[in-house]
């Protein structure tokens, strides 16, 4: 009976020992997996003398070796604590080092943003953007398949892999602005020339250049933007466009920035528009003259000339130019109000004169006139300048002549000469002297005109005047006047103000009774005498 115990005891231990081993195999269950990443570029395309960002998607095609719950699949299949770190590629600068992108599950995770800089020169082609991508996931979880809940075991790995992005530098037509000139002035208008090269690899066809102007105080033709056809373009090739220019008058004289681009069509039929094209204007000062050395002989009623000299302060060249006198009393009279002068380069002068009439009525004293240049500019353009001014003196009114009495003295009832002493007062010599002399009684004269041929400046000549007086005049000084009539040296004639002189009468020198009172007594003897004969009849 022993022994069977034993035997007993024994089996049933072996049993439960074997059923051990199974129970504990059911109880216990394993996802196996991993994830699998790799980049891809929706547009890797890149153009040489760009600055552009490269978006990378992150794909996730996990590996699932064996399943179980999703949440321990989901598990296995994913990648957390990604990175992205990038490489160098020679010939582009890449600006962005590394990206931290965190947990990727399956499918796909971006768009990730890698900048790169495509330096001028690069040769077209295809490179490849070293990418190195750090990870952890956990490749099995442990569980029990009737408690899955309770304390899963996780083994957790660290994955560091090698990838890279290919980026195509494509042959691309791109410009460059080479140079801008123009000769345009603040306040006018002109054209500006801008030079432009295709500094890309490829063709451009039925190209057209557009520039912009931010600033109001320039525009072209009095739009912002313009726009100049061109036409084929060749890699390499300078082509200058022009765009007419308006500088507005008060404008400051600094760069102006004007940005654009080029249109073109390239090889392939598509329409394109060309990377952004930067460069700045700088106008020319607007055109200035000055005025020294102004002078004049005006005096009231008399036509004299203002002279002076203007002066190209520039900064351009003018032709066919005229200064023109534009005056501001209606007392200034100006047979002609413009004087041509000679093409002036910057800093270059010239002489002008105008001879200009004051009238009568205009009061002595210094007077503001006013000038301007009207010229033609480098583009052919008639153009005026700003006002010119300057003061002058005029003069008080004077005569044209002195007149002094040499012989003007006679007795009464006597007859005899009036000599004048006649001297030209001005800076000019007077031609064609005409004097006209004018009595009252008792004065009377015969012979009342006088000619002289002329006078030079400060030069004398006499004229005489036969005169006689009455009888009965009273001893005392008389007055008579003259004027003469006379041409100046621009061929005007003019007639002088009248001047009055005196004439003297003295008493006869004979000793006698004067003659009118002997005839006055003569007249009544007769009348007596007339009277006796009637009487003895």
């Amino acid at each position: 009976m022993a022994p069977t115990r034993s035997l007993l005891a024994v089996v049933f231990a072996l049993l439960v020992v074997l059923s051990a081993v199974p129970l504990a195999a059911a109880a216990e269950n394993q996802v196996i997996g991993r994830p699998d990443l790799s980049l891809s570029v929706p547009d890797n395309r890149v153009v040489p003398g760009e600055a552009t960002t490269i978006q990378v998607l992150v794909v996730n095609d996990g590996v699932l070796v064996r399943g179980g719950p999703e949440r321990f699949t989901t598990r296995v299949t994913t990648a957390r604590a990604t990175t992205l770190d990038i490489g160098d590629v020679p010939g582009l600068d890449i600006e962005t080092e590394s990206v931290a992108v965190g947990q990727i599950p399956e499918g796909v995770v971006g768009p990730v943003d890698i900048d790169v800089t495509v330096p001028e020169g690069v040769p077209p082609g295809r490179y490849e953007l070293p990418v190195t991508v750090s990870y952890t996931y956990t490749g099995v979880v442990t569980y029990d398949e009737e408690a899955p809940n309770d304390n899963p075991r996780f083994n957790d790995r660290s994955v560091t892999r090698r990838l890279s992005v290919p980026v195509v530098v494509e042959e691309r037509a791109r410009f460059r602005v080479v140079d801008v000139e123009t000769g345009v002035q603040i306040g006018d208008n002109g054209t500006m020339a801008v030079a432009v090269t295709n500094v890309g690899t490829e063709l451009a066809r039925e190209s057209s250049v557009q520039l912009t102007s931010a600033n109001g105080d320039l525009s072209f033709g009095g739009v912002a933007t313009a726009e100049s056809f061109v036409g084929s373009w060749r890699p390499g090739e300078t082509k200058t466009a022009t765009f007419p220019v308006n500088l507005v008058d008060d404008a400051e004289l600094r760069d102006y920035t004007l940005t654009g681009a080029v249109t073109y069509t390239d090889t392939d039929g598509i329409a394109r528009t060309s990377n952004e094209l930067r460069t700045s204007v700088r106008p020319l000062a607007e055109q200035s003259f000055s005025l020294s050395d102004v002078s004049s002989t005006l005096r009231v009623n008399y036509e004299g000339r203002v002279e002076g000299t203007v002066t190209n302060d520039g900064p351009a060249s003018i032709s066919d130019a005229v200064v023109v006198f534009e005056p501001t009393s209606a007392n200034f009279d100006a047979g002609e109000t413009e004087f041509a002068i000679p093409d002036l380069a910057a800093g270059d002068s010239a002489e002008f004169s105008f001879d200009v009439e004051v009238s009568s009525a205009a009061d002595p004293g210094s007077r503001q006139l006013s000038f301007a240049v009207q010229y033609e500019n480098e583009d052919g353009d008639v153009r005026t300048s700003d006002p010119l001014t300057a003061r002058i003196d005029v003069a008080p009114e004077r005569d044209p002549f002195t007149v002094e009495a040499s012989e003007s003295t006679l007795g009464a009832g006597d007859s005899g000469r009036l000599t004048l002493t006649v001297t030209n007062a001005e800076e000019e010599t007077l031609s064609d002297i005409s004097a006209k002399l004018f009595v009252d009684d008792p004065i009377s004269s015969s012979d009342d005109e006088a000619f002289i041929d002329s006078l030079e400046p400060g030069e004398s000549a006499e004229v005489t005047f036969q005169i006689s007086t009455g009888g009965s005049t009273f001893a005392k000084d008389y007055p008579v006047s003259v004027d003469f009539e006379y041409d100046r040296e621009d061929g005007t004639t003019q007639v002088s103000d009248s001047f009055r002189l005196p004439v003297t009468v003295e008493e006869s020198s004979g000793g006698g009774l004067p003659f009118g009172l002997i005839v006055g007594v003569g007249a009544v003897v007769l009348l007596s005498a007339a009277v006796v004969v009637v009487r003895r009849r």
